[in-house]
């Protein structure tokens, strides 16, 4: 077991965050064990994945820290216990940004001044559809279809016949859905 408890131990040591490697570590007054998923030492994150809360082995908890804010660290195993992937910062960061812009559109949907229908079947038609956007009281889906007040069927209007097609099935499916729930109720 190799300890690195001195402030001034350069922790981005060789072999010191070897993916797979099982390590422990105290980071913000909390102990974290688990294994090394990734090390990017130009921004000096590390990523470990723990074992699930919930108990489940096909599970876990991925915890991204700041190499910097490490207060003690110990490798318990350099060997992996099980094959690792890498992973893909590209990719994570892609993620992120949709799903940020998922949350700043259905901040709009709340906050437009239009019936709350309307808001409803933005947020249902952006559930699929990235591209939604407020046109006024109109509701725009991939820049090219309009859906006007009172936002039915025959209020989809758009200049591409497949897209057209595409989000009038849309709009008819939450009809029907919010149809079933009210007579439910």
């Amino acid at each position: 077991m190799r300890m690195a408890d001195d402030k001034n131990v350069d922790i981005t040591q060789k072999g010191l965050f070897t993916i797979g490697s099982h390590i422990k570590c105290r980071f913000q007054g909390d102990d974290v064990d688990g294994h090394v998923v990734a090390f990017q030492a130009t921004d000096r994150m590390l990523m470990i994945r723990s074992p699930s809360s919930c108990g489940k082995s096909t599970s876990g908890n991925f915890i991204l820290i700041n190499a910097d804010c490490v207060e003690k660290i110990s490798v318990e195993e350099l060997s992996p216990t099980e094959s690792l992937k890498p992973v893909d910062f590209h990719k994570l960061e892609k993620r992120r940004q949709k799903v940020s812009q998922s949350k700043r559109a259905r901040i709009r949907a709340l906050s437009a001044g239009v019936p709350s229908e309307a808001r409803k079947l933005f947020l249902s038609i952006i559930k699929t559809i990235d591209e939604v956007a407020w046109d006024g009281e109109k509701i725009l889906v991939l820049n090219e279809v309009r859906i006007s007040p009172p936002y039915k069927v025959d209020n989809v209007q758009g200049d591409k016949e497949a897209s057209v097609t595409h989000v009038r099935k849309m709009v008819d499916k939450y009809w029907k859905e919010q149809q079933t729930t009210n007579s439910n109720s």
